[in-house]
């Protein structure tokens, strides 16, 4: 019997790799709450490609300004569209763009010089719980705003009928873990809740999180679990 939650992340790691997982993160922050794990689902070249091409872009701000900037923008442009303070738009999104060479300075203004690939093909997210809850019910449900998949995972053991049917009525899949792997007991709703914006900043995020390297022990957001 599995005595803590993070005893379960290991065969539900397993799984998501033998699902077509390329890159997991563990507690990455999205701002719909914090998923115990998330897998980057596709294929290793494009995540290779894209490693290759930029780092991540795990800011909301930088991500809007590249996508404002696809034509050039003038300064004036800038300080009107900026959400808020000019300054901060300065020191959060324009500057670190020039210096990672994702935004470029042309005699007119600010253009793009590359929209970074999304690496990813879809994402899978997973509440991992001791036992069957609500809660859990409710988080696996919230990350369906940024996630295309998303699981509640308990012990087989705890797992009756009447909570598959739970995760049926809200869309979410849920997944039975033993000690040598997991079952998936529920499939989870095709139809996605997730918008492009946030889709893509959790996209980036988890891509951030693979790259650290040494990074936070467990409970601390957006650290590595498994790499590529």
């Amino acid at each position: 019997m599995f005595t803590a939650e993070t005893e379960l992340g290991r065969p539900v790691a397993a799984w998501l790799r033998s699902t077509g997982g390329v890159c997991i993160a563990e507690e990455v922050a999205v701002g719909y709450g914090v998923p115990d794990m998330v897998a980057g689902v596709g294929e290793r070249r494009q995540l290779s490609n894209r490693r290759r091409q930029a780092g991540p872009v795990a800011d909301t701000l930088q991500l809007a300004l590249l996508e404002y900037c696809r034509t050039s923008r003038t300064e004036d442009e800038l300080r009107e569209w900026a959400p808020g303070a000019y300054s901060d738009l300065l020191r959060r999104a324009l500057r670190p763009l020039l210096e990672q060479e994702l935004l470029t300075a042309t005699v007119t203004g600010y253009r793009a010089r590359r929209q970074p690939r999304d690496p990813f093909e879809r994402l899978v997210a997973v509440e991992l719980k001791l036992r069957v809850s609500e809660r859990g019910f409710a988080q696996a449900y919230a990350y369906r705003l940024f996630a295309e998949s998303s699981y509640l995972a308990v012990p087989a053991a705890r797992i009756r009928p009447s909570h598959m049917e739970r995760a049926r009525h809200l869309g979410i899949g849920l997944l039975a873990v033993h000690e040598n792997g997991c079952d998936e007991v529920v499939e989870p709703e095709e139809r996605s809740l997730a918008t492009p914006n946030r889709r893509r900043l959790a996209s980036e995020q988890i891509l951030a999180a693979s790259l650290r390297v040494g990074g936070p022990r467990a409970g601390s957001p957006a650290r590595s679990l498994l790499l590529s």
